[in-house]
């Protein structure tokens, strides 16, 4: 199995993707990263999961090889989910399934809700739904969002690619071994300097957060049978109370525990890839049945 860069035109300008697309009968697993990584994130599970489904595994905008927006777009959350509907209508009559991670994950549950009649199965990793919020939170929200527009920061400069894999492997607790293509297609040499591809943008403060209410009806709205898997020691939201709530939010859910912090599938790689496999299959072969 050999991954092909692939380019997708949409609004702003190019999605960059790693695809493996084949002539076969099968799923294609349309793969989504979270904030601040890149399909390199997958590039791990790639090989078992290709043994079995097509893959697309895109950048999102301002991320990895992928082009960034313009000066005047801070990435409001919405709008990555136009930017994933633009990519999956160039996907013509395949027949997809969404795998989420963090972010990837958040995009894929909302898009799931507002296209129901054509999501077929969703899978998200570390997270259950699309991120919110208390109403009386707007205003902080608002004023510190404006405010990190103001301080923007640029990428740190690094001093080595090693430098970068360290630094990654301090925050994120997974092996060199795994980090290494999620970094490699993250970073650029420039001169005698290492610095991240991602959009400097990226780290601002979201000027506006959906309410509870609102993340309620996006998540009834999902229609088709959902997945998620969850690490053992990754964000402690998705273990808490609300996090129960929202489980009886979803018409069709099943949660998997795995070993691991907020990038568990990089650290329970053919757990997390044997759960992907048996209910994308699961779900394709029910799907064909009620076909013929």
């Amino acid at each position: 199995m050999t991954l092909q860069e692939q380019k997708y035109a949409v609004r702003f300008g190019d999605l960059a993707a790693q695809v493996y697309l084949t002539e076969r009968n099968t799923p294609t697993l349309l793969m989504l990263h979270g904030w601040q990584d890149n399909s390199g994130s997958f590039a791990p599970l790639a090989p078992q999961l290709s043994e079995h489904f097509d893959l697309v595994m895109p950048d999102w905008p301002g991320h990895g090889y992928s082009d960034h927006k313009g000066a005047d777009s801070f990435y409001p959350f919405f709008d990555y989910v136009d930017d994933l509907h633009q990519l999956i209508l160039q996907l013509g009559d395949r027949p997809i399934y969404l795998v989420g991670h963090s972010l990837g994950a958040l995009v894929a549950s909302c898009w799931s809700a507002a296209f129901a009649e054509r999501a077929k199965g969703l899978v998200m990793i570390e997270a259950l739904g699309p991120m919110s919020e208390r109403e009386d939170k707007v205003v902080e929200r608002l004023k510190h969002g404006v405010e990190s527009r103001e301080n923007m920061k640029l990428p740190r400069d690094l001093p080595s690619l090693d430098a970068a894999l360290k630094l990654r492997r301090g925050i994120n607790k997974v092996s060199i071994e795994d980090l290494t293509p999620l970094v490699t297609r993250g970073i650029e040499q420039v001169g005698d300097i290492w610095r991240w591809r991602h959009d400097a943008k990226l780290k601002t403060e979201s000027i506006y957060r959906m309410s509870t209410h609102h993340a309620e009806h996006l998540v009834r709205g999902i229609e088709c049978p959902v997945m998620a898997i969850i690490g053992e020691d990754g964000y402690p939201e998705l273990r808490s109370p609300m996090a129960e709530k929202r489980k009886a939010w979803f018409k069709n859910l099943t949660v998997e525990m795995v070993e691991g912090t907020h990038h568990c599938h990089l650290q329970s790689q053919a757990k997390t890839a044997s759960l992907i496999i048996d209910f994308v299959t699961k779900l394709h072969l029910t799907a064909l049945s009620d076909v013929n």
